[in-house]
C-alpha cells in the first residue's frame, strides 16, 4: 500500500540542548509505504516549500502481521500512524 498526502503543520527543529524553538508554517508532504507481504514500509516527509532542504526526514517500519512493533527515523510519526490505522494497521505498541 502506498500514500501520498500534504499537510500544513507548525513545525521547528528541536534538539536537546536547545531552550527554545523556533517554529514556523510549512506545508509538509508525506510518503508512506506498507508492504504487508514483506512485514515491512517505509515513509519520507519533507517541506515542499524547500524540497526537503530545510525539513526533511525518512525512516523503516516494522511489523509483525498486522502489527507495527518498531519503526527508526524520527521522534514522532503522527500523520504516519494515522495513515497507518486507516489501512488497518495495529499501532497499539508505537502510541
Amino acid at each position: 500500500m502506498k500514500k501520498t498526502f500534504s499537510k500544513v503543520r507548525y513545525i521547528g527543529w528541536e534538539r536537546s540542548m536547545s531552550p527554545t524553538i523556533e517554529r514556523e508554517t510549512r506545508t509538509m508532504e508525506y510518503h508512506v509505504v506498507w508492504n504487508k507481504e514483506q512485514e515491512r514500509g517505509w515513509f519520507e516527509i519533507y517541506d515542499k516549500e524547500s524540497g526537503g532542504k530545510d525539513y526533511h526526514a525518512e525512516g523503516r517500519l516494522s511489523f509483525d502481521g498486522d502489527k507495527l512493533y518498531d519503526y527508526d527515523g524520527v521522534f514522532s510519526l503522527f500523520e504516519v500512524i494515522k495513515c497507518l490505522k486507516e489501512w488497518g494497521a495495529d499501532t497499539s505498541e508505537i502510541e
